[in-house]
């Protein structure tokens, strides 16, 4: 019976030897599966955050498309400014042609006039050169002339009206 109760030893030695090697295992499996899940959240967050940093990219170059031509289109309206003098002092069928060349190509561009005359101000819009007197109460802060058009690029103030502006004066 010695013979058996030395395997019987030799087997319980073996199953605790199993038995730490398999409780071994399962921790390791525990620390893999552990970092794989943080690996895996690390990765779809970078994933997230690089699909963000694109949709901002192509906002903003979108935004700069838009508004690149800005300068240029300011200094057409120069030209505009003075083709709309012209006219107002006589002038002839060809300058009104130009003149009105010259619109289609800004509402082309998408810049269109800001409409000022008998419209509430707005800072915003307009730029106050100079105040009138007026008698009449409701036309308080409205508008009264338009002295050099304003212009807007897309929703963008591109250049403000330069305008006249009513102010009451109790008699």
């Amino acid at each position: 019976m010695a013979e058996e109760e030395i395997e019987l030893e030799e087997e319980v030695i073996e199953e605790e030897g199993l038995r730490e090697k398999l409780k071994k295992m399962r921790d390791d499996l525990k620390a893999c599966r552990k970092d794989k899940e943080e690996y895996l959240a690390g990765w779809q967050r970078a994933k997230a955050d690089f699909i963000n940093a694109r949709k901002e990219e192509e906002r903003s170059r979108e935004t700069f498309v838009k508004f690149a031509q800005a300068s240029v289109l300011l200094e057409f309206l120069k030209i505009a400014d003075s083709l709309e003098m012209a006219m107002k002092h006589g002038g002839s069928d060809g300058i009104k042609q130009i003149y009105s060349q010259v619109k289609d190509i800004l509402k082309q561009h998408r810049v269109i006039e800001i409409e000022s005359e008998g419209k509430k101000f707005n800072p915003a819009e307009h730029e106050a050169i100079d105040k009138v007197e007026i008698n009449d109460p409701e036309k308080e802060n409205i508008i009264i002339e338009n002295l050099q058009k304003g212009w807007r690029l897309h929703d963008k103030v591109l250049r403000p009206a330069k305008v006249k502006v009513g102010i009451y004066k109790k008699n």
